[in-house]
């Protein structure tokens, strides 16, 4: 076979053919839908009756490993579910969680303040030793995790069934 590109540059027909190949697997692998049948989400989040802002909330579809679905709420305590960077769950019964930090605005986190006001704080709190707790949950803890909140969603093909509520209480 002569050369394919001048005298430099030689491809044997099986060369090419794997190249060819390759690049053939390469783009039909990209850009399909793979995994499991998504469909969107949306809901709202109360506590104690109030809408609940900067919750997390968590759904794992029963029978689909590894893909967890998030979504935050906003000051109205409404959310939209994505699932690993696309919109929606994956169609089925899933158990959710959601979860919320207490408020740790403070003093401290003020990033204005002077090193001497810093460390008349940091001798107040006990030093720079003191091992700091976690913040603890502005909602039962039992929230938290999908196996034992209580609460699931089915998630339907059918988009307009999916818009959930979440009335939360101590």
């Amino acid at each position: 076979m002569p050369p394919l590109f001048g005298d430099s540059f030689v491809l044997s027909r099986s060369t090419l053919f794997i190249v060819v190949l390759s690049l053939g697997f390469g783009i039909i692998g990209c850009g399909g839908d793979s995994g499991p049948k998504m469909a969107g989400a949306t809901g709202t989040v109360t506590y104690d009756g109030k809408p609940l802002a900067g919750a997390t909330v968590t759904m794992q579809t029963e029978g689909v490993k590894g893909q967890a679905s998030l979504g935050f709420t906003d000051s109205a305590g409404k959310f939209k579910m994505t699932t690993r960077g696309r919109a929606g769950v994956p169609v089925g019964k899933a158990r959710v969680g959601i979860s919320k930090a207490a408020d740790t605005t403070s003093a401290m986190a003020k990033t204005d303040m002077k090193p001497e006001e810093m460390m008349k704080m940091q001798i107040a709190a006990g030093g720079a030793t003191k091992k700091q707790e976690p913040p603890k949950p502005a909602i039962p803890g039992k929230y938290a995790d999908p196996t034992t909140s209580g609460l699931t969603a089915v998630i339907d093909a059918n988009e307009s069934k999916n818009v959930f509520e979440f009335p939360l209480v101590d």
